[in-house]
């Protein structure tokens, strides 16, 4: 069985965060591809806009695939949207951020989902199925452009200054089983285009492996495949990055 919660956020409340164009579309796509799953398979959420708010996000996630994904299941978690770096809980902390559909950009750090904090607390509580996987197709550099904004009180300690931020994901203790795949590095932008008209990292995501018959799919071969069609269509600026481990690193086949 698929369990699926997929986030897309173009429309933010606050009108001071910049509204995107494709995040919407990219999940819609998303969702489209995991329908080739029979019925009896998946069970699909979609949350996009005002219906991704704080949370609804932590509910969905946090609470009902607590409840009901179970050993032999996998996970699916899709992100779409603005992230931020913004200050942590200390002076000299530098904390990532999805920004939710509510959240206000002056407190971010009430308003957000705090990245670090909570992706270990929902992998500790999703503790049943045999894979979770997180795809986030946002960035959390803080440069101009793309799916990233940096926080007022970090701007403020960085004078004003607009070089993106580099945060490793790599320190975190994600546990067995559990991968996330990012649209890019850790002090670039995930890049969205009206040529593609979406996500780069999502549109190639899309397309996928070339057809091999199978139910299933490597997700490293599958990583690869992406990684490289992104890399190269962005002429090496953006560079997804896969982290975590897992015995068992297959997907459904809905290519």
């Amino acid at each position: 069985m698929l369990h699926a919660v997929l986030v897309g956020i173009d429309r933010y409340r606050d009108r001071r965060i910049r509204n995107l164009r494709f995040a919407r579309s990219d999940a819609e796509a998303v969702a489209r591809l995991l329908t080739r799953i029979d019925p009896a398979e998946r069970d699909i959420r979609l949350l996009l806009d005002e219906e991704a708010t704080k949370h609804a996000i932590m509910t969905e996630i946090g609470v009902r695939l607590r409840g009901q994904a179970g050993p032999d299941d996998v996970v699916l978690i899709y992100f779409a949207g603005h992230g931020s770096p913004e200050q942590g809980q200390h002076p000299d902390d530098v904390a990532r951020y999805l920004v939710t559909h509510d959240t206000e950009k002056s407190n971010i750090y009430a308003t957000a989902i705090d990245f670090d904090s909570e992706i270990n607390r929902w992998f500790e509580r999703i503790d049943r199925p045999k894979l979770v996987l997180m795809l986030i197709d946002s960035c959390f550099s803080g440069g101009a452009g793309g799916r990233t904004f940096m926080g007022p009180e970090l701007q403020r300690r960085r004078a004003g200054s607009r070089a993106p931020i580099s945060l490793s994901l790599r320190d975190l203790d994600l546990g067995e089983g559990k991968l996330i795949i990012t649209a890019c590095g850790e002090d670039e932008r995930a890049e969205e285009s009206a040529v593609v008209g979406g996500g780069v990292f999502t549109h190639f995501l899309i397309k996928g492996p070339a057809a091999t018959g199978e139910n299933t799919v490597g997700l490293h071969s599958l990583y690869e495949q992406v990684a490289r069609s992104v890399r190269d269509w962005s002429r090496k600026n953006q560079n997804p990055i896969i982290y975590g481990r897992s015995s068992y690193a297959r997907f459904p086949n809905v290519w």
